[in-house]
């Protein structure tokens, strides 16, 4: 055995510590040597280098490793040094914002509760004030004794309708007894649904039955007249000609207009028939002219010609009404802000806990490491020492934000109601989310005329019975589609293209030609979309409507079609969304309230005053439409439908983000609270749209304000800040570079726009929002309600 002395022993160690700083010098080229434990870097050489001999060398090389180890060590302690401060930092942020978020809230429940409750108060009295003038019509209609049942009694209407029901006359007299009788019943029963929060459930179910009921009534006694008078074309019709006979009738909501070909004894066929000529009708009552194909044989025919002004088909559709109903519509901002912050704070507590359970885990892990190394002092460990440092640095999961989170989990919520909203469509079918039926609806159709009375000696009739006793349709019906252009890079021949044509004609021969005057108390902004009621599918498709020609000039359309059935002109409904630009100001000429909004295509003013909406102005109109209704009150819902009636809505519904490009969808109930805000103080503060609010995120809603309440001196406009948080007036401007969400400096913490107004306004300002009656913030907040014109602009 051999024996080593110290000197040795020194010499050996000091050969292994040179090996990792000579190995690579001595690796040959493509071999492989021994992997370095330790990565060393080349260090820079001192200047008298070129002096030194080999110990002083390897002397400098020891002492400048010792170093280089001494301060990664220390690199490595300031690292874990430095992470430990950021958790500390981190932890206390969290309990800082957390400590805010709770001080807030604290501010919260004491004003914006107050605010809230004021709010609601208004709400009851103008429910309250509803209910009154309800109970004073239902005299005024008992006093009344004219027969008819109120609209507002449900038992009445039923007794009405079965009434109606049992008689089993309807004739033409009948027909317009009704349209007299049942159509302001209607538009009373329509507005009550529209206003149904201020009745019971099982009241609004009722109404709603009871409207749907009339509908089909109204309708079914159409039908019935039409087939009463075809009975006896002798007594009802006018005849122009042995051949022909005619009707024409105007009732309240309808035209009723019958051409009857009547059919003559058969005579003996020639030996070389004639071809047909083409009938050829006009109704210049409706606007309306058709060319029947040839063939349809015009010696027989029957046709009916039958404009209603209201829509007694689109409402059995399936895309007719709203999918679904806003989840909380009515949740005011202070419940709203109770149940986040429940939600925040229980989110924090799980979080903290993910992160105790995570640290405490890795304490005890780095405690076993730690025993291990003490236990074995004289190995190198360096495995163990790795994972200690990587302990020492471990960091938990990602955990977000909790409020981030809460306002994320509620845009997914919102996204999946808009899902839920969304319509698929057959093909052909038209969406009546999308479009609307505008300028009523007309009847053209081919009828069998029913079998005539027969009149005897002494005054006796006979006639042939038919049954069911319905109109019966003639017989026809073809569907063509014509061809589709070539595709891009084929050509065709002149002779190919003649031959081409010459079929589409022949084809286009066999269907009915319809020429439409489109009716000016409609706002055409657009093209149309021409359909017709499919009565077994209850839709509305325009798969059989061929030749389609629109023009903008004469506000005319032309098509051929392959059946005549029930033919509707849908305009899009939101074709003036979004919003260009919108303005709501004190009026200076009365007591009320103006707001303008200026959509794609026109600009509506409307005038709050009191109780009731009036349509002060309209520019860019393309037709005479509303110009009827200026300056006429009307409620806010009654105003919603003469609007929507025109194609001209500027009242979008909760799945209009599903149809209307660039829109900027808002916490509804922030911004139904800043809404009842700026009510209240309307008549104090002139309101303006910014360009900063569509991409300013769900969450913020931006717009410009300023007083309005001293008329010789226009302050400036600034920009408004309000969230579901706080409300806030920002340094930024609406001709500032880049938008900033930070406040004017010294601004306080208010919890939305009515606070911001009790101690930042002026003192005017804060007297008109006590000043202002309940009828005209109620009236103005129903307004903005059915405008929305935050997300929409």
């Amino acid at each position: 055995m051999f024996q080593w002395s110290e000197e040795s022993l020194a010499e050996e160690q000091l050969k292994v510590e040179e090996e990792p700083v000579e190995s690579p010098k001595k690796k040959g080229k493509g071999k492989k040597g021994k992997k370095d434990k330790e990565d060393i870097p080349a260090f820079e050489k001192p200047k008298n280098w070129k002096t030194m001999n080999k110990k002083e060398r390897e002397a400098w090389m020891l002492q400048r490793i010792e170093e280089w180890r001494a301060e990664k060590e220390a690199e490595k302690q300031a690292i874990l040094a430095g992470a430990k401060e950021k958790r500390i930092a981190l932890a206390k942020e969290r309990a800082e914002l957390m400590a805010k978020d709770n001080a807030e809230q604290e501010i919260r429940r004491d004003i914006l509760q107050k605010i809230v409750n004021l709010f609601h108060l208004f709400e009851k009295r103008k429910m309250d004030f509803e209910n009154k003038k309800q109970l004073e019509a239902e005299w005024q209609q008992y006093l009344r004794c004219d027969g008819l049942p109120d609209p507002r009694v449900v038992t009445q209407m039923n007794t009405y309708l079965h009434v109606w029901k049992g008689n089993s006359a309807c004739d033409d007299e009948e027909l317009n007894r009704r349209c007299v009788e049942v159509l302001p019943m209607l538009e009373m029963l329509e507005e009550f649904v529209a206003n149904s929060r201020q009745y019971t459930p099982l009241q609004a179910q009722s109404y709603n039955e009871v409207r749907l009921e009339l509908r089909e009534q109204l309708s079914s006694a159409i039908q019935y007249a039409s087939y009463s008078l075809l009975r006896d074309l002798e007594k009802n019709l006018k005849f122009h000609s042995i051949k022909l006979a005619t009707y024409e009738r105007e009732f309240k909501g309808l035209r009723l207009n019958l051409w009857v070909a009547v059919r003559m004894p058969t005579r003996k066929p020639k030996p070389l028939e004639p071809d047909p000529e083409p009938v050829e009708l006009s109704f210049p009552s409706m606007s309306v002219a058709v060319k029947l194909p040839k063939v349809i044989d015009g010696s027989c025919v029957c046709v009916r010609a039958a404009r209603s002004l209201i829509d007694l088909l689109s409402e059995s559709t399936r895309s007719y009404g709203l999918a679904a109903e806003m989840p909380n519509r009515y949740e005011d901002l202070f419940v709203f802000n109770v149940k986040e912050h429940v939600e925040t704070y229980k989110l924090k507590k799980e979080q903290d806990d993910i992160r105790n359970k995570f640290y405490k885990e890795i304490q005890q892990k780095i405690r076993e490491v730690e025993n291990f190394l003490k236990a074995n002092p004289y190995t190198k460990n360096e495995k163990e020492k790795e994972e200690l440092d990587n302990l020492n640095m471990a960091e938990p999961p990602f955990l977000p934000d909790p409020r981030t989170f809460m306002a994320e989990q509620n845009d997914l919520a919102f996204k999946k109601y808009l899902k839920t909203c969304s319509v698929k469509t057959r093909s052909g079918e038209v969406n009546l989310r999308k479009y609307r039926i505008c300028g009523g609806v007309l009847n053209l159709d081919l009828l069998t005329t029913p079998p005539q009375p027969k009149r005897m000696r002494d005054s006796v009739t006979l006639t042939t019975l038919q049954l069911p006793k319905t109109l019966q349709p003639m017989k026809y019906q073809i569907q063509y589609r014509a061809p589709s252009p070539p595709p891009a890079g084929v050509t065709r021949t002149p002779e190919e293209i003649e031959a081409e044509i010459k079929r589409v004609e022949t084809e286009y021969e066999k269907l009915a030609l319809v020429f439409i005057d489109l009716p000016q108390s409609v706002m055409w902004t657009e093209p149309p979309v021409v359909c017709q009621w499919q009565e077994a599918r209850k839709l509305w498709t325009s798969n059989y409507i061929n030749d389609y020609k629109f023009n903008e000039d004469k506000l005319t359309v032309q098509f051929r079609t392959g059946v005549l059935w029930p033919i509707g002109i849908a305009a899009l409904r939101y074709s003036n969304l979004p919003y260009q630009g919108w303005d709501m100001r004190p009026d200076p000429e009365s007591k009320g309230v103006l707001i303008s909004v200026t959509g794609v295509s026109v600009t509506m003013t409307w005038l709050c005053l009191g109780n009731s909406v009036r349509l002060k102005w309209i520019a860019n109109a393309t037709t005479s439409a509303l110009k009827e209704y200026f300056d006429k009150p009307f409620s806010v819902k009654r105003m919603v439908q003469i609007m929507r009636e025109a194609a001209c809505d500027f009242f979008p519904d909760f799945d209009a983000y599903n149809q209307v490009e660039g829109s900027c969808p808002k916490e509804w109930s922030a911004e139904r609270h800043n809404y009842h805000a700026m009510a209240f103080l309307s008549r104090a503060y002139n309101f303006q749209w910014s360009r900063w609010n569509a991409a300013a995120g769900r969450r913020n809603i931006v717009m410009q304000i300023r007083e309005a309440v001293d008329k010789k001196r226009e302050a400036k406009f600034q920009l408004l800040l309000v969230t579901s948080q706080q409300a806030s007036i920002l340094q930024a401007n609406e001709l500032s570079q880049e938008f900033s969400c930070e406040p004017i400096l010294g601004f306080q913490f208010y919890t939305d726009l009515f606070a911001l107004n009790m101690s930042y306004g002026s003192v005017d300002a804060r007297r008109g929002a006590f000043s202002v009656k309940y009828k005209l913030v109620e009236t103005v907040f129903e307004m903005l309600q059915e405008l929305k014109l935050s997300s929409f602009s």
